[in-house]
């Protein structure tokens, strides 16, 4: 009986690695993590994105959509403007701790 227990906490251990991965995943992509970064500081409108982005409107657009797809940013519609912000404020401490992790490791910021 204990063996079924001690599966099923390693299934929940492979489900949340798995969550946690796909997380990763989506923010190891440099354009996304600029777009997240940007949007620490306030919300911003794609032509703000694409200035501090670099990129091309088709390609943040596709960024955009993925990061809002997957719960990481929201947006709202101000007559013809689209405005994104960060969805949950616990991306923002995950970003500071990556960015704390990079300057131990590397000793320099991102």
């Amino acid at each position: 009986m204990n063996i079924n227990i001690n599966v099923n906490k390693n299934i929940s251990k492979l489900n949340d690695a798995k969550k946690i991965a796909k997380i990763l995943n989506l923010l190891s992509s440099p354009v996304r993590l600029l777009i997240v970064c940007a949007l620490l500081e306030k919300e911003k409108t794609v032509t703000e994105l694409l200035q501090e982005t670099g990129t091309t409107i088709g390609n943040i657009s596709q960024h955009l959509r993925r990061l809002e797809d997957n719960g990481i940013l929201t947006n709202r519609k101000d007559a013809n403007k689209v405005y994104y912000s960060i969805k949950n404020k616990n991306v923002a401490k995950f970003i500071n701790g990556i960015k704390e992790l990079c300057q131990k490791i590397h000793n320099n910021l991102i």
